[in-house]
């Protein structure tokens, strides 16, 4: 073999191992962030299952409506993602009711919110708090900057939210 052919497989075999060892470092990292991922997921599905009722009622300064604990309830509607709401609407996701879901928001909305739910275009949605407000359900546009009526209340969007998600 002249040292030209040897030098040449000496490359292939240098690239080769090159790309090899590319190909599994990258499959390791891949299982590692779905496994970190995946992780994730579970503690924001625990969150959610666990709802931090004192500091919501304490957020919002009044009594929780009825409607908002029932939600939370139902385990298979609160932790589904992409959920249909009428016309043009939907939600990503419902968010844990807790401190760390508290959102610094007082100078867009005019107070901090705790957004139980989340647009699908990221789009908070929440009830304000305050003993005389309502349960009157709003979401606040990030591109807008503009602050809506999301639902009439948390009673009105949960039926409407049941209407539009139910089994084939």
């Amino acid at each position: 073999m002249t040292t030209g052919k040897i030098i040449h497989l000496v490359l292939v075999i240098a690239f080769w191992s090159l790309v090899i060892a590319c190909f599994v470092s990258s499959s390791i990292r891949r299982r590692r962030d779905a496994k970190k991922d995946a992780t994730e997921r579970q503690a924001i599905i625990e969150r959610l299952l666990h709802p931090d009722w004192e500091f919501y009622e304490r957020h919002l300064q009044r009594p929780i409506p009825a409607a908002l604990r029932e939600l939370y309830a139902d385990q298979e509607l609160v932790t589904r993602c992409g959920l249909a709401y009428g016309k043009g609407n939907g939600l990503s996701t419902f968010n844990p009711l807790d401190e760390a879901s508290l959102l610094d928001t007082r100078d867009q909305v005019g107070n901090d919110i705790v957004a139980f739910a989340t647009s699908d275009c990221g789009d908070p949605i929440y009830l304000r708090p305050g003993p005389a407000e309502s349960d009157t359900v709003y979401v606040t546009y990030h591109d807008e900057n503009k602050t809506k009526v999301f639902a009439e209340s948390v009673t009105v969007m949960l039926e409407k939210l049941r209407q539009a998600n139910r089994p084939a």
